[in-house]
């Protein structure tokens, strides 16, 4: 049986609102809805990337926030979400984790049909950069939501249906054997378990004994029950706690 955990949940009160936004949940919102949905770990993160709304004192004051005297840190963890560029490296760094004394650090990989309409420009990219990742930065602990981001062209309507039969075959083997050979942790991120490539995929993970990490991805304090959904598909596939990242382990 998996333990409940969930370290993708974002604390966007922190964040530089968006002109006329309303501010998002705290720290403290976000680990209690955790707590509540049943999530036995838990941890708070921020964005950290070129974004003018996600500055590094964003990531500042989270941290302050997560080491004040009335915050129950009690199986909660402080951790960033931080872009990853061209060449695997990430927008936080060991000199920024070390500054904000952060347990673990996410890359993921943010692009925009607007920006890279082709399809296939977008599927290089993120097979580029977590690669290069996995391959190369020890700063990074987890991939966050990899091949997240393709619904998008889908949403546009770039193309017709987004599956992750529209990925390469050799580039899921490369994420596969490079995460297997790093030690870091893959992130379950995908409420759809219906496509069969990203559930052979999974099985990929789960037979050769490869990290994985549940994240709900929640921007909001409803949305944190994603990872009880996601934990639970995964122990119906027989995924092993073995396996399952803790930034503590």
């Amino acid at each position: 049986m998996l333990i409940q955990s969930d370290y993708h949940i974002h604390a966007s009160f922190h964040r530089i609102p968006k002109p006329g936004a309303e501010p998002g949940p705290t720290a403290a919102e976000q680990a209690a809805a955790a707590r509540s949905a049943g999530s036995r770990f838990v941890g708070v993160v921020e964005h950290c990337n070129a974004s003018p709304y996600h500055p590094f004192l964003c990531l500042a004051a989270l941290a302050a926030e997560y080491r004040s005297a009335g915050f129950d840190r009690d199986g909660v963890f402080l951790g960033v979400e931080a872009d990853l560029a061209d060449d695997g490296s990430d927008f936080c760094g060991r000199a920024g984790r070390k500054k904000l004394g952060l347990h673990y650090v996410i890359g993921s990989g943010h692009c925009s049909p607007a920006v890279s309409p082709e399809l296939r420009a977008y599927l290089e990219t993120e097979h580029r950069r977590i690669v290069g990742a996995l391959e190369r930065n020890g700063n990074i602990d987890i991939i966050g939501h990899p091949f997240g981001e393709g619904i998008r062209w889908e949403k546009a309507g770039l193309i017709p249906r987004w599956s992750w039969s529209l990925i390469p075959e050799a580039f899921l083997e490369d994420l596969l054997r490079a995460a297997e050979n790093s030690g870091k942790a893959l992130e379950v991120n995908r409420g759809d378990f219906t496509d069969p490539v990203y559930l052979d995929f999974l099985r990929n993970i789960r037979d050769r004994h490869i990290l994985f990490s549940v994240g709900s991805d929640a921007h909001n304090t409803a949305a944190t029950v994603r990872a009880a959904e996601r934990t639970a598909e995964l122990d119906r596939l027989g995924f092993a706690e073995e396996y399952h990242w803790r930034p503590d382990r």
